[in-house]
């Protein structure tokens, strides 16, 4: 509920969701009911293999369900075509890869600002307050702690945690309406991880966004809105091996 009592509108909803990996005889994912509201942070966490990648690629519509449904900001992502889909997923989902997946060809400032290449409605938003789309990249690195005499640098000459850094701005810009974060602390250390959260939670706010933050680590949780346990809402998970889902991926 928000300050004045009234109940936040969902950002996500998953219904009756049912996905099962070719060649596998059991679902990945069974989850009956799942929600995050509008301006929520949620912790999800879970072991590995648990479903958390196969959740996550279904949520931003990588893969469909063969039952339920999902939407996100009010769209139902299986009445999308696989176009729509890209477009919707540019235009609203702020993704945090457990591998980074930054392009070693494109300096830092072209890596953070890859989203708004793709998608006008993030170019926009990134735009409303009246700086120009490099001074909100600056402006990001910056709150991600990391000095604006990086902006040109070749991404891959930076340090892992440098990179994953550079990740997490990449996902912010633009005002996504859902920030989905997966493992975005493992390249720092126990004393940075605290404190870059809680980076993160400025700029999530700010950005009128909602976080859906992946990660098996407990000591990461306080402070969020609400703190998810895979398992409690994932009733197929614990049957399915990770190397399984890596032989059915």
């Amino acid at each position: 509920m928000n300050e004045s009592g009234a109940t936040r509108s969902p950002i996500l909803e998953m219904d009756q969701v049912s996905f099962t990996w070719p060649r596998q005889s059991q679902p990945v994912i069974a989850i009956d009911h799942f929600a995050i509201a509008a301006g929520e942070r949620v912790f999800l966490r879970g072991p590995s293999g648990s479903g958390k990648t196969t959740l996550l690629s279904l949520v931003s519509a990588v893969i469909l369900p063969q039952q339920g449904r999902i939407t996100v900001d009010g769209t139902d992502l299986q009445a999308l075509e696989g176009r729509q889909r890209d477009r919707f997923r540019a235009d609203h989902l702020g993704l945090v890869f457990q591998q980074f997946n930054l392009l070693p060809f494109l300096s830092v400032a072209e890596n953070v600002q890859l989203p708004c290449r793709f998608s006008q409605r993030r170019r926009s938003q990134a735009l409303q307050s009246g700086a120009s789309l490099r001074q909100e990249t600056e402006r990001l690195l910056q709150r991600m702690q990391l000095p604006s005499d990086i902006l040109e640098r070749p991404v891959m000459q930076l340090s892992v945690g440098q990179q994953q850094r550079v990740a997490v701005a990449r996902a912010l810009i633009g005002c996504p309406s859902l920030i989905i974060a997966d493992e975005p602390t493992s390249a720092l250390d126990r004393d940075a991880q605290q404190a870059f959260i809680g980076l993160l939670f400025d700029e999530v706010a700010a950005a009128g966004s909602s976080l859906l933050f992946v990660s098996h680590d407990e000591t990461l949780a306080s402070g969020f809105d609400r703190q998810v346990d895979l398992g409690q809402i994932n009733s197929a998970g614990s049957t399915i091996r990770e190397h399984d889902l890596r032989e059915a991926g």
